[in-house]
């Protein structure tokens, strides 16, 4: 169902604007965060941004967070570059170049498995940024990240579809597409501000909502999912302008936003069956947060609407009672952007056994959360983290999930690959998101964390143990996350995960499908052996 795209994005945006909402962090998950240290705050005045980041004496430093990157500078906007002669140059050096360099490899092993036929992957990454900051209330932006992984082999026409051990690999680790080696645009933004009340960011940029650690429904400005388990957050930004209107006096923030990508990922269809692009002005998708703090509570809520999807909304907060932090958030809509699917008794034909099946009616989905933090000397402290996550639309049983897997391996085929029956490309190819996306098939969820900083002398080294589960499969996996900074500016990450609990569940992944035919080709079926473990180790440093 579709909305009137002009009215519509204009009432959301008026609603959510004159919402309330807490002033807390809108960072995207960062090191620090995923090792303990506070993020750095948003949506401070302009007298307490900082400077422009500086060589660090402390090792290599982590990729820019979103509250460094859309600092509050910025200037009133101008017609068009003046004469260089007349450009205000308040910096001597307003331009900065860096990035990072980071190595990795992952290896996954299954049940009964000869380590000699353990999976590899090498996802390498460059990072390179240009950040020009002429004066304090102009700055400008990019990001660029080539990707290569030696282990992948160029694709081969007529070679099968990818074994089922690739969807055993983590999305962090995975790849960025079929190109190899590959390069994508992440952020490309100007930041300026109108007389100074109003701060306005253009282009690509990362803009998250909501207040999850490891669950985050409501962060609706990202069509992609992201791996609470990764250490480095692959995704790539949308195209939006955003408009900040902070009030100082009360600590609030007002947000506004014009998506100019699908705010899904999964453009609809036009009546001739071709994809309807953001490519007019009834595209643009519109909403709106607003933050607030009552009392010793922060309040958030937000709006999104676009052309071609149902609208959503969030609501979050967060507080602390005693020694306890509390937060939570609530998505709140009628659709999904991921497909749902059903299995058709009696069907041997895997491209007619399952069927699109998307709920409908409202479909929340629901995070809890609470920290404790403990001091154990004047100058060291634990932190315990618990969170749960309820999704309405989420699968109650794993019986589905080998035919997600095979939906996920066939949809990189073209409609007209051969056999396909037309009935079915409708929906195996209309370009919906991977069907199969890690936490976020369940019901329900849950997981926990300690999480232990420069523990003692060792300054240098934090520790990170997450237990993660599917507790509507009943399926569990542990990892212990370590990095330790050497050589000033070289930073080593390694990690070790366990998966256990039932063997079909989404975090082992063993299960069988018997013999039938695809697409009237007789097929042999075959058996994967669940997971069991998986270890990883990665080089960092600073450009």
């Amino acid at each position: 169902m579709t909305t009137r795209p002009l009215a519509r994005a204009a009432l959301a945006a008026g609603l959510a604007l004159a919402l309330a909402g807490s002033a807390a962090a809108q960072n995207r998950p960062s090191e620090e965060e995923l090792f303990g240290t506070p993020p750095a705050k948003e949506g401070a005045p302009p007298s307490e941004i900082p400077p422009p980041p500086k060589e660090s004496t402390e090792g290599a430093t982590p990729r820019p967070s979103e509250s460094e990157l859309f600092g509050n500078q910025a200037s009133p906007a101008s017609p068009g570059a003046p004469p260089r002669a007349e450009v205000p140059r308040e910096k001597e050096d307003p331009l900065k170049v860096g990035g990072q360099i980071y190595l990795r490899a992952a290896t996954f092993a299954q049940q009964d498995q000869a380590p000699r036929n353990w999976a590899l992957r090498v996802p390498d990454l460059l990072d390179t940024f240009l950040d020009v900051r002429p004066n304090d209330r102009v700055r400008g932006f990019v990001l660029g990240r080539l990707f290569y992984d030696p282990t992948i082999l160029p694709p081969v026409a007529g070679a099968p579809p990818p074994s089922l051990a690739t969807f055993l690999v983590p999305q962090s680790v995975s790849g960025q597409g079929a190109a190899n080696p590959s390069a994508v645009l992440d952020q490309l933004w100007i930041n300026f501000d109108v007389e100074r009340r109003a701060f306005v960011t253009v282009g690509r940029q990362h803009t998250k909502w909501g207040v999850g650690r490891f669950w985050n429904p409501t962060d609706y400005l990202h069509p992609v999912r992201r791996d609470p388990l990764a250490v480095f957050d692959v995704r790539t930004g949308t195209s939006m302008v955003k408009v900040h209107v902070p009030w100082e006096a009360k600590g609030w923030n007002l947000y506004g936003v014009a998506v100019v990508e699908d705010v899904a990922g999964d453009p609809p269809r036009k009546p001739d069956g071709t994809q309807d692009g953001v490519n007019r002005l009834g595209r643009i998708g519109a909403g709106g947060r607003a933050e607030v703090v009552l009392g010793g509570a922060e309040i958030g809520a937000d709006a999104l609407l676009q052309d071609g999807h149902r609208p959503r909304f969030g609501v979050d907060v967060s507080g602390g009672i005693w020694d306890v932090d509390l937060y939570g958030e609530a998505a709140l809509r009628t659709t999904v952007d991921t497909p749902r699917w059903r299995e058709v008794p009696g069907v041997t034909d895997v491209l007619l056994r399952y069927q699109r099946a998307d709920p409908v009616g409202w479909l929340p989905q629901v995070v809890l959360g609470a920290t404790y933090s403990v001091k154990y000397s004047d100058e060291d402290s634990v932190t315990f983290g618990a969170e749960y996550f309820y999704d309405r639309s989420g699968y109650d049983s794993p019986r589905i999930y080998p035919g997600l897997l095979a939906i996920s391996s066939l949809s990189p085929f073209p409609p007209q690959a051969v056999l396909v029956p037309p009935a079915v490309t409708q929906n195996f190819y209309s370009g919906q998101p991977n069907p199969f996306t890690s936490f976020y098939l369940g019901r329900h969820y849950g997981g926990a964390y300690v999480s232990l900083p420069k523990p003692g002398r060792w300054n240098d080294t934090n520790f990170t143990l997450t237990v993660l589960g599917n507790l509507s499969d009943q399926s569990f996996v542990a990892r212990l996350d370590h990095n330790v900074l050497l050589l000033t500016y070289l930073r080593l990450e390694t990690y070790v995960a366990s998966h256990f609990g039932t063997r079909e569940g989404e975090f082992r992944l063993g299960f069988t499908i018997p013999a039938g035919n695809v697409g009237g080709v007789p097929f042999q079926g075959f058996t994967t052996e669940p997971a069991v473990f998986e270890a990883g180790v990665a080089l960092r440093v600073s450009l």
